[in-house]
């Protein structure tokens, strides 16, 4: 009897896991959670920018944009500092920087470089009031300018070593573009040098800031906004890449650019 119990109890555990299988094979299978992309930004013209205390400007926009273009990556924002971006992503706390110049920094590391995505321009400024700005933007580096700490810029080849900066010109350094611009309306130096997308979005706020300022005819730089990856971004370059092109292929991302520099010729 305790043998026929036995053999009855072995049915049932067989016939139970057979069923289990069964469910499991007849599940169907789960795609793979999305691979996450850590994209860093930090404040620089309208490429990332804050807005009654929300993260605005192209680099949001197009991070959805990705998103919705495939589900097999989600790009995430991780903010950084124009400082600290650069150690950043070379120890993996970023995949990728989403709109940097290859001019910049980049070519003292191991990095690569996205297809050009847009194009930007940092501008010379002057007070109206200044009364020979020809003269004054002829010769910038002869005069005092207001610049941000960690940018690069036309004028100094691109180094953006503070104390380069201050040793080789008469730089006084700010923190970000608005202080740049409230310095220069407050008579603290001269010249200043924003890019032509944070001019934009301060006229956009502020029409009257057009009588108060003379912009040179001449731009400090003009360059190509790529992507900087490391090889061990979550992504590889030539996957970025085909995304990238079927971003820019609508015409929207050129157009959304274009929206965020009205105002600002070129």
């Amino acid at each position: 009897m305790r043998k026929h119990h036995s053999h009855h109890h072995a049915v049932r555990a067989v016939l139970a896991l057979g069923a289990f299988l069964l469910w499991v094979w007849a599940v169907p299978a789960k795609a793979g959670d999305p691979v996450t992309v850590k994209v860093g930004a930090y404040e620089y013209g309208v490429v990332y920018y804050f807005e009654d205390g929300s993260p605005r400007g192209i680099v949001p926009m197009l991070i959805d944009r990705l998103n919705g273009l495939q589900d097999t990556y989600r790009f995430e924002l991780a903010e950084t500092s124009s400082r600290r971006r650069y150690q950043a992503l070379m120890n993996g706390e970023l995949d990728l920087i989403l709109l940097e110049s290859a001019k910049w920094d980049w070519p003292a590391f191991d990095v690569l470089y996205s297809d050009p995505i847009v194009r930007e321009k940092d501008i010379y400024l002057t007070l109206a009031s200044q009364r020979d700005a020809k003269s004054l933007f002829a010769d910038v580096s002869a005069h005092p300018m207001l610049c941000v700490l960690g940018f690069h810029y036309g004028f100094a080849d691109f180094n953006a070593d503070p104390d380069y900066l201050r040793e080789n010109f008469n730089v006084e350094l700010r923190y970000n573009e608005s202080e740049v611009l409230n310095g220069l309306l407050a008579g603290e130096a001269p010249i200043g040098i924003v890019s032509a997308g944070f001019l934009a979005r301060r006229f956009a706020s502020d029409p009257r800031l057009h009588e108060r300022l003379i912009i040179g005819d001449k731009p400090d730089a003009t360059y190509d906004l790529v992507s900087v990856l490391t090889r061990e971004s979550a992504i590889p370059l030539d996957e970025f890449n085909a995304l990238v092109a079927r971003l820019l292929a609508g015409g929207d991302v050129e157009e959304l650019w274009r929206q965020l520099h009205a105002g600002v010729s070129g």
